[in-house]
């Protein structure tokens, strides 16, 4: 699958400072409502290095980087279940399960070191293998690269619950290499802060998940989670059929985050590891059949979910508002020193595409509150004015919204029409803001004092406005508007719409 995470865009801006900085960031340098705030960059390592693979190679490369580490990724599990003796077949049927789980969570994030190292760490312990000289230079680098390193910890948690329950003893070393784990995490440029993110990721995921759809639970709206949610299934149906001969090591790993799962999709990932290594440990010798109807449903889920993938290019840009951020590049010396108001996901690749310039906010933690904040503020007029008004807002970047509002127009020979008329008409009143671009996904408002007239002139869209087609065409049959003036918006907005 091409990129499509949003997120990857403002971790490519913060490896850019970086390197340009020669400095890891204390404070946030990318937002004007955050801006010299404290911010705990905990996953710095993961930026710089991305950072120089697109620097050399762009997002091509990037897109083969994210192919790499899902490879690696994939490795210790079959290294997991060639060591219990699983034959090919019963490994073809893992990983093709393990693939499924993963798709929702496939693309090109911190994520991904964190379930490579999530990965060895599970073979490791499910061997009965320690080796305590490794714990820290392992955990430092889990600890500069992602924040999940909290569940490699807990590896070490359900190996020793495992060996209790079983009555038998402790590997030799766990203990002290659990230790070290610990202490090799405070090994970075935050030191103990970066358990104080972790902690503060958990504490707003309640918030952050009814907002943000990786962060929520699973959902049969979302077709990339049908695969993950078929691999669910199967894995209930194991565990209940197969309960008796299920490792316990690997139960105690995969049934909770099975559980994390239903709640949170970003556990996806290491549910489809643990959950691989679990099922196909007791499912050794697939029957010819079975194992058939089982490739063939999930490579069909599979198919399903990746229709509308666009192959032929390295990035998917359905979750950045794409072609509104090219016109803010593009015009950037109007745009330069405004505060431009930015939907959350599409912040990173506004900031990235405008070096210097600072976002309202981005994907990163410090943002969450604004989830909340911005869906009170859309909810009436006065709201969003009060809102644009705290935060002194020159632009707004916002979602084209579908809804649409009743308005009752009277006519001078006394006969009434009701026409439903975009949202935008309302809480960004023409009197004040101008509509200078609009696509299937964005509208771009610009607060008309603070352009110069001639900029405005050439880009105002007066009468071409998503969602107000009925009032317009009734106008124009009224000669109410210039039609000339339509017909070139028109052409301008054809212009605009033009492949990039």
């Amino acid at each position: 699958m091409p990129l499509y995470n949003p997120d990857l865009f403002w971790h490519l801006s913060s490896g850019r400072w970086i390197w340009a900085n020669g400095a890891i960031p204390r404070t946030d340098p990318f937002s004007f409502t955050h801006g010299g705030e404290a911010w705990f960059d905990f996953e710095w390592l993961f930026q710089v290095f991305v950072h120089a693979v697109n620097s050399v190679a762009g997002l091509w490369g990037l897109r083969f980087l994210k192919a790499a580490l899902m490879g690696a990724c994939w490795l210790p599990i079959n290294g997991l279940l060639k060591d219990r003796d699983v034959p090919a077949p019963a490994r073809a049927l893992a990983l093709a399960f393990w693939a499924a789980a993963m798709l929702p969570q496939s693309d090109l994030r911190p994520d991904l070191f964190s379930l490579l190292f999530f990965s060895v760490l599970l073979r490791r312990l499910a061997k009965g293998e320690t080796s305590p000289r490794l714990a820290i230079p392992l955990f430092a680098l889990w600890s500069n690269l992602h924040a999940g390193f909290v569940l490699g910890l807990a590896l070490y948690a359900a190996k020793a619950l495992a060996c209790r329950l079983e009555n038998k003893p402790l590997p030799k070393g766990l203990v002290l290499e659990a230790g070290l784990a610990a202490l090799g995490t405070l090994l970075n440029p935050y030191g103990w802060r970066v358990w104080e993110v972790a902690v503060l990721h958990g504490a707003q995921g309640a918030v952050i998940s009814r907002y943000v759809q990786e962060w929520g639970g699973l959902s049969l709206r979302a077709p990339l989670q049908w695969p993950l949610q078929a691999a669910l299934a199967l894995f209930i149906v194991v565990v209940w059929r197969r309960a008796a001969a299920l490792p316990l090591f690997l139960a105690l790993v995969a049934l909770p985050l099975a559980l994390a799962t239903g709640l949170s999709v970003r556990f996806g990932a290491f549910f489809a590891a643990s959950a691989a290594a679990l099922v196909f440990a007791v499912e050794t010798k697939p029957e010819t059949r079975r194992a058939s109807v089982g490739l063939a449903l999930l490579t069909g889920l599979l198919a399903c979910s990746l229709l509308r993938v666009p192959w032929t290019r390295p990035f998917a840009d359905a979750y950045v508002a794409r072609r509104a951020v090219e016109f803010v590049a593009r015009e950037e010396p109007v745009f330069a020193g405004l505060r431009l108001f930015n939907t959350y996901e599409w912040g990173g690749y506004l900031g990235w595409r405008r070096p210097g310039a600072k976002v309202f906010g981005d994907g990163r933690y410090l943002f969450h509150g604004q989830l909340p904040e911005t869906e009170r503020a859309l909810a009436s007029a006065p709201a969003f004015t009060e809102f644009i008004s705290r935060h002194r807002l020159d632009a707004v970047l916002i979602k084209n919204y579908p809804n649409r509002l009743p308005t009752k127009r009277r006519y001078k020979d006394g006969k009434e029409n009701v026409f439903l008329r975009p949202w935008h008409l309302f809480l960004l009143p023409k009197e004040r803001w101008a509509l200078v671009y609009f696509d299937e996904q964005a509208l771009l408002f610009i607060d008309r004092a603070k352009v110069p007239s001639t900029w405005l002139d050439a880009h105002e869209y007066r009468w071409l406005r998503p969602g107000d087609e009925d009032a317009l065409a009734d106008a124009l049959s009224r000669d109410e508007v210039p039609r000339a003036a339509v017909e070139a918006e028109a052409a301008r907005r054809a212009a605009e719409s033009r492949p990039l």
